[in-house]
């Protein structure tokens, strides 16, 4: 069970909320919509954060008035908590409507470094590899 996010996905999981938040201010939709997409790559490991981001893409979909999205994101809220407390959820995938729920998608090469202790390698729902975990973790890690 991955309860815990570790500082170094906390800082990147933020910095990604950070750029959000501004793309919203300036009014840029499509560019705010995919700082959420990397939000949701970096977040779907550890419950907490995971259902954070789907409730901010409901949000988001309520603010565009986007029924599909809005529906979509509730049934990925009812049920993403649970794949991360697991630790199968789909690796890399954006954690939008245009996405199938349970694709995994290739990691961005800016993020692979960050998520190096991801399993990408097994088809189907995966999650953080087991014997990189424990390192990559760390114990003093707190949760969002």
């Amino acid at each position: 069970m991955n309860l815990r996010m570790p500082d170094n996905l906390k800082v990147a999981y933020f910095a990604e909320l950070e750029q959000y938040h501004k793309s919203m201010r300036q009014e840029r939709f499509t560019e705010a919509w995919r700082f959420l997409e990397r939000a949701h790559v970096i977040a779907q490991y550890h419950p907490v954060p995971h259902t954070g981001i789907h409730f901010r893409m409901m949000i988001f979909a309520l603010r565009m008035f986007d029924a599909r999205e809005t529906l979509g994101q509730l049934l990925r809220l009812s049920v993403g908590w649970f794949g991360s407390l697991m630790n199968r959820i789909p690796v890399g995938n954006t954690g939008g409507v245009n996405v199938p729920i349970l694709a995994s998608l290739p990691i961005p090469a800016d993020l692979s470094e960050l998520l190096s202790a991801a399993d990408t390698e097994t088809r189907g729902l995966a999650g953080l590899r087991k014997s990189e975990a424990p390192e990559k973790l760390g114990d003093d890690a707190t949760c969002c």
